[in-house]
């Protein structure tokens, strides 16, 4: 990894989140974090998710106040901060991270005292300016140099919004080591500081000019990694970590994976691990945990138009789980589209992601997709014309219509909380009629 992947002043990061996080933990009671448990982290998630409409599971409130243990500090990414930020009262975190960080570098009476000697300093100068009545050559004078500045500003601003990022090695499989640089056709200051977003996949990255970093991926799927200019998305590559076939892995959480069976390829017509392999791969069953299905690779096949099919089987329930999630991605080159289901009385849980279109069960009634896969279920997705239609044991669950093209389809993953099984996943182009 670059010396320059992680900010010099990278403690200062974590310094300002750690500050964000005691104003959230005084804002719910002032409960020692210590004391915490899974109610106390739901009960944030909800309130966090009424106040801002972004949601955070229990893990990752836990790896956020650093109490999930990890190999490296966690760090979260803009719009969670953002989210962490509004809950206690700023506008983002940018406001939040400002504030903080100059009431804590420096007293307030040092800030007023510095204020008053600028302003004693300046006063003779103005007064001058006052008495003294400027030409029109002036005026004129001081109207270049505001346009030539003017010019060198926006000469600069093209430049660096028109930085591209670069992976160097986007297809790899599992684990991959990407590498990422920036690229341009404008000259651009090779100082400024760009950050890369990597989804949950690893942590935040600073990059420059000159840069090549690198970043660790140990799940099978496509990464989106976002390039970010002052917290505003200017582009978005793609990683893709290929599997052979069909394969399993597992997690109690997102920061750690336990490959199955070593990864092997699966048989596609039955889907599914047993108890002993979950074991045997070190997961902690007795906790809550998320088996997943996974074929990725190349193709031509259009995410705009194609049919996906299979059918799944979810256990009824699990100690310590009350909602038993089934959930269906089919991953683009640009983009995505996501389905999750949950049973009749968890479907407020339910939530589905095509391309830019996002809704979730907690801010619209997604009664249409309760699904209960406990004695098995058929589960159908259509996309044509970017026009997606969900079929759910045989009845239309839901259409809806999305603009802005996934690109090529490049995997399929399909996940349960619990052991599940999938059986025959079928997606075809509906054009060509290749099958994935």
């Amino acid at each position: 990894m670059s010396d320059k992947s992680v900010p010099s002043n990278s403690q200062l990061y974590f310094d300002t989140l750690d500050g964000c996080c005691k104003q959230i933990i005084e804002k719910m009671g002032n409960k020692p974090i210590t004391d915490w448990r899974v109610s106390d982290y739901n009960t944030l998630s909800s309130l966090l998710g009424q106040q801002t409409k972004v949601y955070l599971s229990e893990n990752t409130l836990k790896r956020i106040f650093g109490r999930l243990k990890t190999s490296q500090r966690y760090y979260p990414q803009i719009a969670t901060r953002n989210a962490l930020a509004q809950f206690i009262g700023y506008r983002d975190w940018q406001e939040f991270e400002l504030v903080y960080r100059s009431s804590h570098a420096l007293p307030k009476a040092e800030v007023q005292q510095e204020e008053e000697v600028q302003l004693t300093e300046q006063e003779p100068i103005l007064k001058r300016s006052v008495f003294r009545s400027p030409t029109m050559i002036g005026f004129a004078l001081t109207g270049v140099l505001l346009l030539i500045g003017l010019f060198f500003y926006l000469n600069k601003e093209r430049g660096l919004n028109s930085v591209k990022l670069v992976c160097e090695n986007p297809f790899g499989s599992v684990p991959h080591t990407a590498v990422f640089a920036l690229k341009s056709d404008r000259t651009f200051d090779m100082e400024e500081e760009f950050r890369l977003d990597c989804m949950e996949e690893a942590l935040p990255a600073i990059i420059r000019g000159g840069d090549k970093i690198t970043r660790f991926f140990k799940n099978p799927g496509v990464v989106y990694v976002t390039l970010f200019r002052k917290d505003k998305a200017i582009d978005t590559v793609s990683v893709c970590l290929q599997t052979r076939g069909w394969v399993a892995n597992s997690g109690n959480d997102t920061s750690r994976a336990y490959p199955i069976a070593n990864l092997r390829s699966l048989d596609p017509k039955n889907l599914a691990v047993s108890a002993a392999q979950l074991d045997s791969a070190g997961l902690e069953t007795k906790k809550p945990f998320l088996i997943g299905f996974s074929n990725i690779h190349a193709s031509q096949i259009s995410g705009d138009n194609f049919s996906f099919s299979t059918k799944v089987f979810a256990e009824q329930n699990r100690p310590g789980v009350q909602c038993i999630e089934t959930t269906i991605i089919i991953l683009g080159e640009k983009d995505r589209h996501l389905l999750t289901l949950f049973k009749e009385n968890c479907v407020a849980l339910s939530r589905y992601t095509f391309s830019e279109l996002k809704t979730a069960g907690s801010e619209k009634f997604l009664g249409n997709l309760a699904f209960n896969a406990a004695d098995g279920g058929e589960i159908g997705l259509s996309v044509k014309n970017k026009v997606v239609t969900v079929m759910l044991n045989g009845k239309k669950a839901l259409t809806a219509k999305y603009q802005k093209s996934v690109g090529r389809v490049m995997g399929i993953k399909i996940l349960f909380s619990g052991i599940g099984k999938a059986i025959s996943p079928k997606l075809q182009d509906l054009n060509t009629k290749a099958v994935f």
